[in-house]
């Protein structure tokens, strides 16, 4: 009896636990960018320079990349250049590490729905499935 009573706890646990869990198959996809520090595309963290487009994409395998775009004024003339760099990312209790392949530095945000959230040198980046 005792053991009965045992198995369907745990049977109930599992069940109440299992949509809580989140895995890579989960947070798969391709995330646009669509603000950074609360501002909407193009942005400009200074006079002449801009982002105007930029995405990450995380595989299930948690190997990943990110494109920006953005163009610069020199001299009088624009330029646009698009930046791509790939990664590994980790999910670990709601945190997402991204470790970038050319440096083997870090950035860490979150993901909550489709929406995944980045703070790079103290600018927040949301980006969305």
């Amino acid at each position: 009896m005792v053991r009965r009573v045992f198995l369907a706890l745990l049977v109930l646990g599992l069940v109440a636990c299992g949509d809580d869990v989140i895995g890579p198959e989960d947070i798969a996809g391709t995330y646009t960018l669509q603000s950074i520090n609360g501002q909407s595309l193009p942005w400009g963290p200074e006079a002449g320079v801009e982002i105007t487009a930029g995405s990450i994409t995380i595989n299930q395998s948690m190997t990943c990349s990110r494109s920006l775009t953005g163009t610069a004024t020199d001299g009088g003339t624009v330029v646009t250049v698009t930046d791509t760099e790939v990664c590994t990312c980790t999910f670990v209790n709601g945190v997402i590490t991204f470790t970038w392949d050319s440096d083997g530095s870090t950035d860490s945000g979150s993901i909550g729905g489709s929406q995944l959230t980045i703070t790079v040198d103290g600018d927040v980046l949301i980006f969305r499935k």
